[in-house]
């Protein structure tokens, strides 16, 4: 309720300032309509707990006779009968506990989508902060060729061929091309955002920080709590548990159910016994008969056989999620070490390499080839660290997704 009343605040002040991710979660979570059909579902298998115990309905009958029948105590003339079916004993505990491991079902499944939505909401704002710092990037690779064009101008003007001149305007265009291309993903990556947080495009905020990143365990930590508490290997847990309960009930089922109820026969005066005008009453009792074997024991194979399936889906599951957790354990260690050798070593070596291909340029030692060389191989090197930034924290946000740590 809190989240909910939250969201009018959050809208009206998206517009105006950044939109951190924790807010996008939030609003996310609050306002997902694929949440909200789990959330109802949830409810609807919580409340069929109740009447999973409770027993069948009693059957009221009323027989009518058209011609009445006669008797020597009086004419019968209408019969007035109610039975209750009792299920064998264990049915009705077992039909509950099935329909609260159903309601755990739910409650897992709604548990896992909403990691996965976490996931995917830290995924498409981690993009967005990747290509705001892109477009700042390329941005200022152009302002850097404009500089440039200034000192070949002032070349050509002093003889040099005005091809020189030509390569940068060539350049020039090639970068502006891929900043087009830039800002037509960041459009369609805010389209996507959007659509995650319910809410229209021009509310949505233009401007993503990166968040910051999280420790990681050690691998063999990460296992362990992948085996635990991962919501996709709880919901089959929880699916074996669910079959393991539908198998009970199908062998209840070769037991029969018993049926009591009462008969009052309802009589006129024209009898000729002493006691004529009595109305009689009887007491009745019936049990069906699972006698058709065949029928039963086809139940119990398919639920079995159900219950076998989900076990091999949960093995094959885990494996592959243990094979995930390792892809992603090993793609953030070697996006972090890019990171810090972009940070360090690389991005200084070619700002510096840059700036004495310009001093070189000017005093005719350079082509304007090698100067643009030089200005690419900076822009390449601050692209690449900033899509290094934006893996490491797309795979934090996979790995806490597949341990369930949020």
């Amino acid at each position: 309720i809190f989240a909910s009343a939250c969201i009018g605040i959050l809208i009206s002040s998206t517009t105006s300032s950044a939109l951190t991710l924790q807010e996008s979660i939030v609003r996310a979570e609050s306002s997902s309509p694929g949440l909200q059909v789990l959330r109802e579902r949830l409810s609807a298998a919580e409340a069929r707990i109740s009447g999973a115990a409770a027993l069948p309905d009693p059957k009221l009958q009323l027989t009518y006779f058209g011609e009445s029948v006669e008797t020597r105590t009086g004419p019968q003339e209408a019969i007035y009968s109610i039975s209750q079916t009792v299920p064998w004993p264990q049915k009705l505990s077992t039909r509950k506990s099935y329909a609260e491991s159903n309601a755990d079902v739910a409650r897992l499944r709604y548990a896992y989508s909403l990691s996965q939505l976490k996931r995917d909401v830290t995924s498409h704002y981690v993009e967005l902060a990747y290509l705001d710092k892109a477009i700042q990037s390329t941005e200022a690779n152009l302002r850097l060729i404009d500089d440039t064009a200034s000192i070949v101008e002032a070349q050509v003007q002093s003889g040099v061929s005005i091809n020189a001149l030509l390569r940068l305007e060539v350049e020039k265009e090639r970068v502006g091309d891929e900043l087009d291309r830039i800002r037509q993903q960041q459009f369609e990556e805010r389209a996507n955002l959007a659509a995650m947080l319910s809410m229209e495009l021009d509310e949505l905020s233009e401007v993503f920080v990166f968040p910051e990143q999280n420790l990681i365990s050690g691998k063999a930590v990460l296992v362990e709590q992948l085996q635990k508490s991962n919501p996709e290997l709880n919901l089959l847990r929880q699916g074996v548990s669910s079959l393991d309960q539908q198998v009970k009930l199908s062998r209840l089922d070769r037991y029969p159910d018993f049926t009591v109820g009462l008969n009052y026969i309802q009589v006129g005066n024209e009898g000729t016994a002493p006691d004529a005008g009595t109305d009689p009453w009887a007491l009745t009792f019936a049990v069906n008969l699972p006698i058709w074997g065949g029928k039963n024991n086809s139940a119990i194979h398919e639920s079995m056989a159900d219950k076998r399936a989900y076990e091999q889906h949960y093995r094959e599951r885990e494996l592959q999620l243990k094979a995930e957790l390792s892809s992603l354990m090993s793609k953030r260690g070697d996006n972090e070490r890019r990171t810090q050798r972009y940070e360090q070593t690389l991005i200084p070596l070619a700002e510096q390499a840059l700036e004495n291909s310009r001093s070189a340029y000017e005093s005719n030692q350079v082509s304007v080839l090698e100067l643009i060389d030089s200005e690419r191989a900076l822009l390449d090197l601050n692209l690449n660290y900033w899509r290094a930034v934006a893996n490491v924290l797309q795979a934090d946000a996979a790995i806490r997704a597949v341990v369930a740590d949020h």
